[in-house]
């Protein structure tokens, strides 16, 4: 039997992440070519908003599979490839969050959000997502972690 038939062919994206006890970690996550929501690949803010307790990555240094568990992830960097389609009307909330470290991530959170959630306290309320995009800068993005935030600052 030929296993390679079996292998779902994936991309990896190198990433950033602030793992509790470890701090950063410089690793590889792997993308679905396809992704099951949208046309296009499937993105980093999808595969960590999964269900899955734990993550595997690909370690830099040294060269190695990691499981992470999920809740334990801070916060993830990376460079977006490329940007959302303007289907309609983006909503944009610019704001900082301090985390439960100490630290601070400022950004703003672009959305197609319904009119009556377009406001930052719908946004970080909605339940199905345990991590929340930040654009840092226009192709720079920080998901975070909301088990982390201490507090919102809208800017």
């Amino acid at each position: 039997m030929d296993n390679e038939a079996l292998k779902i062919p994936k991309k990896k994206k190198l990433v950033s992440l602030w793992v509790e006890s470890e701090g950063q970690v410089i690793a590889s996550v792997f993308l679905q070519m396809e992704s099951d929501r949208h046309s296009g690949e499937e993105t980093p803010q999808e595969i960590f908003n999964q269900p899955e307790t734990f993550m595997v990555v690909l370690n830099e240094d040294p060269q190695e599979a990691r499981f992470y568990h999920v809740a334990r992830i801070i916060r993830i960097e990376y460079h977006e490839d490329k940007q959302p389609d303007a289907a309609g009307e983006m909503t944009e909330l610019p704001c900082r969050l301090t985390l439960r470290d100490g630290s601070e991530v400022e950004g703003t959170i672009r959305e197609f959000l319904q009119p009556e959630h377009r406001r930052l306290y719908d946004y970080i309320n909605k339940s199905e997502l345990r991590f929340i995009k930040l654009y840092e800068s226009e192709d720079q993005v920080i998901l975070v972690n909301k088990d982390h935030i201490v507090r919102v600052l809208p800017l």
